[in-house]
């Protein structure tokens, strides 16, 4: 999801982008580095090694581990951000979704929540918050993240992979951090 609101941003404000430095590179590049290969590398080594059973990760003590990797990912890429001048809507995002991640990690240690869910109402609210700052009319970006927020909301309970209250649980949680990143961080 990091990579993806990335794009959207660097494609619809691209402006926002000019000061940081990256030689030759498209700061999108470490942007999907950190927040996607790392972690899917990471992960599957974690599978490859026994520690994980499967990786839907259907036992919520199983998910522990890849969430400390993925917070470790994450919490690099927020300072990658802060240090090379990322965008405020940016560092906002990642901050938010360093947030719903630490709360989805202390929330599964108890209760097992939707992560597709946190990952995909984070990207929901992020997208709203650029709706309100962009110069580019991304309206209909919104529009759409709505109806995908609620086909993958539909995919999880249809699967069988969640119950209703997991699923609400898991939305909850990627809105909370994205509203702890906006008033963190703009603040």
């Amino acid at each position: 999801m990091v990579t993806w609101i990335t794009i959207l941003m660097f494609y619809t404000n691209s402006y926002w982008f000019i000061a940081i430095d990256f030689g030759n590179i498209n700061p999108i590049v470490p942007v999907f580095l950190y927040t996607f290969v790392f972690p899917t590398i990471a992960i599957l080594m974690l599978r490859k090694l026994d520690f994980i059973d499967d990786l839907e990760m259907p036992d919520p003590k199983q998910r522990i581990i890849p969430l400390i990797i993925t917070i470790i990912f994450y919490l690099w890429t927020f300072m990658l951000f802060k240090s090379k001048h990322f965008p405020v809507m940016m560092r906002i995002f990642m901050f938010g979704t360093l947030a719903s991640l630490f709360i989805s990690f202390v929330i599964n240690i108890f209760h097992k929540l939707s992560l597709h869910m946190v990952g995909i109402s984070g990207a929901l609210i992020s997208i709203l918050l650029l709706t309100m700052v962009s110069r580019v009319d991304i309206s209909y970006v919104f529009l759409l993240m709505i109806i995908i927020t609620g086909l993958v909301a539909t995919a999880r309970l249809y699967v069988q992979a969640h119950t209703m209250r997991e699923v609400y649980t898991g939305f909850l949680v990627g809105i909370f951090g994205q509203m702890i990143g906006l008033m963190f961080i703009h603040s």
